[in-house]
Order: C-alpha cells, then sequence, then structure tokens
C-alpha cells in the first residue's frame, strides 16, 4: 500500500492513504486550538482562516520571504551557470521577477494545487483529505 505524510496545523502529521481513525477528532481538536479565545461571531473567518492554513502546511509551509530568497538564488545561479557572470542584477528588481515571485505564491495558496507533486495519485489524495477537512472543520460546532 502506497504512504504519503502532510502536515497540518497544530503539529498533525497524516498518511494521506491511511488515515488515523481519529482523524476527525484530531482535526477538530486543531480547529478548537486555532478558535481558542476568538468570539463565535468571527468563526466563519476562522474556518476559512483554518483552511488556508492547512493549504500553507501542506505546500511545505514556506513564507513569502523564504520563496522570494529560493527564487532570487536560483535566478543567480542559473546566470552564473548560464553565462559564468551576473549580466545585471537589477533583474531581481524587475516587475517581471516580481510577477513571478507573486504567482508562485498564488500557486501554493489555491486549493486545488498539485501540492508539490506531479504524481496525480498523490494530489488528487490531498485534495480528498483536504476536502475532509474542509467537510469537517465547516461542521464544527461547539
Amino acid at each position: 500500500m502506497r504512504s504519503y505524510n502532510i502536515r497540518l496545523p497544530r503539529e498533525i502529521e497524516v498518511d494521506i492513504f491511511n488515515l488515523p481513525k481519529d482523524f476527525e477528532e484530531k482535526v477538530k481538536q486543531a480547529f478548537r486550538e486555532y478558535t481558542d479565545g476568538t468570539a463565535k461571531d468571527y468563526r466563519d473567518c476562522d474556518r476559512l482562516g483554518f483552511v488556508d492554513c492547512c493549504v500553507r502546511h501542506i505546500n511545505g509551509g514556506k513564507y513569502s520571504y523564504d520563496v522570494v530568497d529560493e527564487k532570487v538564488k536560483s535566478f543567480i545561479s542559473s546566470q552564473w551557470e548560464e553565462y559564468g557572470q551576473l549580466d545585471n542584477k537589477d533583474d531581481v528588481y524587475s516587475v517581471d521577477f516580481m510577477a513571478d515571485c507573486y504567482a508562485e505564491g498564488v500557486r501554493n495558496a489555491v486549493l486545488c494545487s498539485h501540492f508539490g507533486s506531479d504524481d496525480h495519485h498523490i494530489y488528487d489524495q490531498i485534495q480528498r483529505v483536504l476536502v475532509q477537512v474542509i467537510t469537517i472543520v465547516m461542521n464544527y460546532e461547539e
């Protein structure tokens, strides 16, 4: 049987092909902790925020600064490998480069992303698990 682990908020790590029997309770507990201290009037906002947090965790939990840092390093490295020099270091300040960084952030934030895997069996299953998380969170009541 296949195995592929993902991380969710509040230190939950699960095998997407073999969810634990207490998966629903773990998600409820994580959501309960996530919303601790928030007024019930803001519960829907918390639900959406928790789902966003799940997507971010599944995508590796990278922060914007880290993604931009990786892209700058990759750009400099590719320039060096291809040309043996940096033709114009200001290219990393260009609108095109900024747009590329923004697009990368958008790709990592959408619910229907591939979550870093080109294996459709993996990302299809991740999406199924995410739908379960969304269902649990949307139906959550104290």
